[in-house]
Parts: structure tokens; C-alpha cells; sequence
């Protein structure tokens, strides 16, 4: 064992044994109770100051919480609002290509039923102009 370490260790008992009794028998004397007193009310005193703080910031967050909710509510329903205008504008624009689509299909069935008519008809007066050629022709040879 090293007893100049066991010594120093004792030496530091004996001030703070000694330290202790004094900050104790200050403490008990009438100045030190003066002293205690006043270090409670400023204790009190502080405690009553981080409580208005911490009662201050707790508002002003309930505050700031109600605040984002409302700011948030008010958005969804913008969002809502928005959507509902996207499907009434998709909705129209369905119908009117819908429209457009059928009015363009009508419109080729139309000119497509008039080509055909007027080919048949052009096919027709060509048979009826071969069949005449041959029939004059026949005749002629007769």
C-alpha cells in the first residue's frame, strides 16, 4: 500500500469534515438563516418564472398547433375543390371529343356512302354503255 496516497485522502476528509460543520453552524446562525431565506425566495421566485414560461410557450404552441390545423384544413379543401374542378373539366372534355369523334365518323360514313353510290352508279352506266356497244354491234353484224 502507498500511505503517502492514504494520507492525502485522509487530509481530504478532514477539510471536507471540517468545510461541512462550518457551512452547517453559518447556516444555523441567524445570518445564515437570513441567507437561506432569501436564496428560497429567490428560488420561489424562479421557480414561478419557469413556470409562466413553460405555461407561456405551452399556449403558444396550442396556438400554433390550431393555427397549422386550420392552414391544413383550408388546403384539403382547395384540394378537394380542385380535383372536383379537374373532373368536371375532364368529364367535359370527354364528351366533347366524344362529340367530335361522332360527328367526324357521321360525316365519313356520309362521304363514304356517297363515293359508294356514285362509283355504283359510274360502274352501272359503264356495263349499260358496253352492253349498248354490244347490242349495236351485234345488230350491225346481223
Amino acid at each position: 500500500m502507498d500511505n503517502r496516497n492514504d494520507s492525502g485522502k485522509g487530509w481530504a476528509l478532514g477539510f471536507g469534515l471540517l468545510a461541512g460543520i462550518a457551512i452547517g453552524y453559518y447556516l444555523n446562525s441567524n445570518e445564515g438563516r437570513a441567507a437561506r431565506r432569501r436564496a428560497q425566495v429567490q428560488f420561489d421566485e424562479y421557480g414561478n418564472q419557469v413556470k409562466e414560461y413553460g405555461q407561456e410557450l405551452s399556449s403558444r404552441a396550442t396556438e400554433l398547433a390550431k393555427e397549422a390545423k386550420e392552414k391544413g384544413r383550408d388546403v384539403y379543401q382547395q384540394a378537394v375543390g380542385k380535383i372536383e374542378q379537374g373532373k368536371e373539366w375532364a368529364a367535359e372534355t370527354a364528351n366533347s371529343v366524344k362529340s367530335t369523334v361522332t360527328d367526324k365518323a357521321q360525316a365519313f360514313r356520309s362521304s363514304a356512302a356517297e363515293a359508294a353510290d356514285e362509283a355504283e352508279s359510274s360502274f352501272q352506266r359503264g356495263v349499260n354503255k358496253a352492253k349498248n356497244s354490244l347490242d349495236t354491234k351485234l345488230n350491225s353484224a346481223k
